[in-house]
């Protein structure tokens, strides 16, 4: 886990969900935990009202569910499946498994550039390479007001984990961080705050137990929460606000390809839009 700030923005970062979870334990605050949080920490480790838990209901429930592969599985499978039948994500996937070949010119090979060879130039034979297929750099911000519901939690994944399905099917790596951007967190320190967790990297396949915290509403409102508190900087009272859409685009998303929060599109239309910026990025 690393802590910096860059510009107005305080990130915190986690390698892993491993290191996620090692670092939001409850019952192990860090020693230069600021002394205002202490208060948050307790009222955070004492609750265990449902509003934390969600459809987990307890802590014990979710510290159970929170690596179960049927979370997810059980839940997006209606929503996996739609999308690959859906005949707009059907082109695009033909775009992305045929992606046109480069030519790239060697000194031996079986197509003689006529041309090249007539100017004297030494590479002169034409061979074919296929193009790299970009990594595509995906967040699920999860963060939300405290009037949002599990459901609405749960509609944030039925959206990413299809997304993230698809584009892996289609041959496209993805990089994946279960996010949380806020403004106002710690307000007399940074702007923005912002929590990345590494849950799948570009080399790693796509596995259910991966993604099950995505679908634990503890995993935003204990862990989360947590990885706030535990920093040495002061969190404000309520821990902020959400970031919104346009102060999320204002920063360029962070670097990531695409953020997938509350109030996202359809996971076919997810996909469209990153082949788009994957076809521009490359003209």
């Amino acid at each position: 886990m690393k802590r910096f700030k860059k510009d107005d923005t305080y990130h915190i970062v986690y390698d892993s969900l491993a290191d996620f979870f090692a670092n939001t334990d409850p019952n192990k605050p860090p020693a230069d935990m600021h002394s205002s949080n202490k208060s948050n920490h307790i009222e955070v480790k004492s609750s265990e009202r449902q509003w934390r838990f969600g459809n987990d209901n307890t802590r014990e429930n979710f510290y159970e569910k929170r690596t179960d592969p049927n979370k997810g599985r059980g839940i997006c499978a209606d929503a996996v499946k739609g999308v690959m039948a859906d005949k707009s994500y059907k082109s695009l996937i033909k775009q992305a498994v045929t992606y046109r070949k480069r030519i790239k010119y060697e000194d031996h090979g079986f197509r003689l550039n006529v041309s090249k060879a007539i100017s004297g130039e030494d590479r002169i034979f034409g061979v074919y390479k296929n193009s790299r297929k970009p990594t595509v750099k995906i967040a699920i911000n999860i963060c939300g007001s405290a009037c949002v519901g599990q459901n609405d939690f749960i509609n944030v994944a039925k959206t990413a984990i299809p997304t993230i399905y698809a584009l892996e099917t289609a041959g496209i790596s993805t990089e994946v961080y279960y996010t949380a951007f806020a403004s106002e967190t710690h307000k007399d320190s940074a702007d923005y705050t912002g929590t990345h967790v590494l849950i799948k990297s570009a080399q790693q396949r796509f596995s259910w137990a991966t993604f099950a915290p995505v679908f634990c509403l503890g995993s935003y409102r204990e862990s989360i929460f947590l990885s706030w508190i535990y920093s040495d900087m002061e969190v404000s009272r309520g821990l902020g606000i959400p970031m919104e859409n346009y102060q999320l685009e204002h920063k360029d998303n962070y670097g990531y390809t695409s953020i997938i929060g509350l109030n996202a599109v359809g996971p076919a239309s997810v996909v469209k839009e990153i082949f788009k910026k994957i076809k521009n990025k490359e003209c």
